[in-house]
This record gives C-alpha cells, sequence and structure tokens, in this order.
C-alpha cells in the first residue's frame, strides 16, 4: 500500500524546487516576510500573491538581493509605469542599492525598469526576474504577456509579486504558471479541466455551478471529477496567497486596519444651473462632471 501510495505521489504535479537557502533575510522584515521570502527563494521560481500593505515591495527587494549574492549576476524588476520610482525609493529607504534603467544596459546588482521597456533587454544578462503587479499576465492573448514569458523563459530564477490575483480566474493562474516555467497554461487546462466541446478555446469556468470569464461563443470548462483538489495542491505547491499574516499563523498585530470613517461634506452652489428653477441631484457621469465644474470654486 505504501508502494503504491509512493506511486501516486511520483505522478503527481507539483512544481518543483530550483532555489537556494537564502543568504541575507534583513531585520527589516516581519517574521511572516521572511518565511515567505525564504519559501519564494527555496523554490527559485515562486509567486507571492499578497493583499495590499503587506509589503511586498521590501519582500522582492530582499529576494532579488539574495540572487544577486548568490549568483554574482543582476536582476531585473518590472514594473508598472508610476511604479517604478517608488521601488527605488523604496530600496534606498532598506539601504539596498537598485538602481533604474530605461535603456537595456544592465548595471550590477538589482535594475528595475518598466514592462514597456523589456524589449531593450536581453534575458542573458540577468540571473533573476521580478515581475511586480504580476497580474499584467493575466491577458490571454495580450502582447506584454507573451514578451514578459518569453523572457523569464530563459532567466533561471523568476518571482512574481501581486495583490489582486483573482482566486477564481483560472486563467490568471495558468499564465503565471507558465511565466514561472511550471505547467503552461494549455497544459494546465488540459490535465486538470475538460470542456463541453472538447476543443481549446476563449475559456469560461465553470465551478460549483458557476461560470467566469464568458465570451459569447466560449467553451464551458469545468474541473475533471477527480482534479479539484489536485488542482489546488498544484498551486500551492508555487503560490503563497495570503490576506493577513494570521494566514500562515503569525500575528496580525500592526496589519488590522482601523475601522474606515466616512464623513460627508455638503457643498452648496450660489447660482443655479443654467436653466434649472431649483437644484437637482446630478444623474449620470457626465451631469456629475458638469455639476463638479460648476462648483468648483
Amino acid at each position: 500500500m505504501e508502494s503504491y501510495k509512493k506511486f501516486l505521489e511520483q505522478k503527481s504535479q507539483t512544481g518543483s524546487d530550483s532555489g537556494f537557502a537564502p543568504l541575507w533575510l534583513p531585520d527589516f522584515l516581519f517574521p511572516f516576510q521572511r518565511t515567505l521570502v525564504e519559501w519564494a527563494l527555496r523554490k527559485g521560481r515562486a509567486a507571492l500573491f499578497e493583499d495590499c500593505g503587506l509589503g511586498k515591495t521590501p519582500q522582492q527587494l530582499v529576494w532579488a538581493e539574495n540572487v544577486v549574492r548568490q549568483t554574482n549576476k543582476p536582476v531585473l524588476i518590472l514594473t508598472p509605469l508610476a511604479v517604478s520610482h517608488q521601488t527605488i525609493e523604496e530600496a534606498a529607504k532598506f539601504d539596498i542599492m537598485a538602481t533604474r534603467s530605461q535603456d537595456g544596459k544592465a548595471s550590477s546588482g538589482i535594475n528595475v525598469t518598466n514592462y514597456e521597456r523589456l524589449h531593450h533587454f536581453n534575458a542573458d544578462d540577468f540571473a533573476g526576474v521580478v515581475c511586480d503587479e504580476s497580474s499584467i499576465l493575466k491577458s490571454f492573448d495580450g502582447k506584454t504577456r507573451k514578451a514578459v514569458t518569453e523572457f523569464m523563459r530563459k532567466v533561471p530564477y523568476r518571482l512574481l509579486c501581486t495583490a489582486t490575483a483573482a482566486p477564481n480566474d483560472y486563467i490568471e493562474l495558468g499564465t503565471s504558471s507558465e511565466a514561472l516555467g511550471q505547467l503552461g497554461h494549455i497544459d494546465m487546462l488540459t490535465r486538470f479541466f475538460k470542456n463541453d466541446q472538447n476543443t481549446i478555446k476563449p475559456m469560461v469556468y465553470r465551478h460549483h455551478g458557476q461560470d467566469f470569464k464568458k465570451p459569447d461563443d466560449a467553451a464551458k470548462w469545468r474541473f475533471k471529477g477527480h482534479a479539484e483538489e489536485p488542482f489546488w495542491r498544484w498551486v500551492c505547491s508555487w503560490a503563497r496567497a495570503i490576506r493577513k499574516p494570521s494566514d500562515l499563523g503569525f500575528d496580525d498585530d500592526g496589519f488590522v486596519l482601523p475601522p474606515l470613517i466616512e464623513q460627508d461634506h455638503l457643498v452648496e452652489a450660489a447660482t443655479l444651473a443654467p436653466g434649472m428653477l431649483f437644484s437637482l441631484p446630478a444623474v449620470g457621469l457626465s451631469e456629475q462632471r458638469e455639476e463638479r465644474r460648476r462648483t468648483i470654486d
């Protein structure tokens, strides 16, 4: 019985460990952050799906610095357009050397650039790549997704970080897996899902009677009868998803936001809208914009 169980475990699909033990885990990381960074480094290719405010930027900077120290080669951090300067500021805050690059020239250490500049860079120059806000990979037919996936395919160490990974969006999980070098997105479908037409078409996923991502002529995908638990076990082998530290057994102290206090401020206009005898509520976006312009003073 034990040998048969071992045989089944060998057949199961799980993410591989291709990383190394951390060389540097600084004190400024919270305990749960150190645990996640260590896990991601040991995996080598991993995803951190953490809610907003849990400190993904310092985690990815520490991860990148460890890869630099381990390989003595640069690491590239890809960010959305407005985030690269913020990443550089965060690196300075934690005394981590990071350089912003726009022309494809790789300096030693950590390089930060925008996704739009990726075509200037050569994957052979880097030992690691970090995708900040990696939900950009969600687009199945997107040009950026294809470029990022192709670039990362040649880099040994890879990290995805985002706070907006949709828990029921299997397209995003498939494209993230493919970028990390785990199962390809189509391979994921054929291994864990089946559709009503026995074809590979734009995706609609059915889970407990609910459909997601519903183009008009899309095939309807559903878990194979045995596959739902193995699917999530496979996802857990290369990704960690948390909303708060206690999800991993740590203290939530400092990460629980106080109650949100909302206060309404009523602005009374000195004049009525043109052609009106009395004020009426603004209905629709165009009326709201007009009312805002009229009362801006």
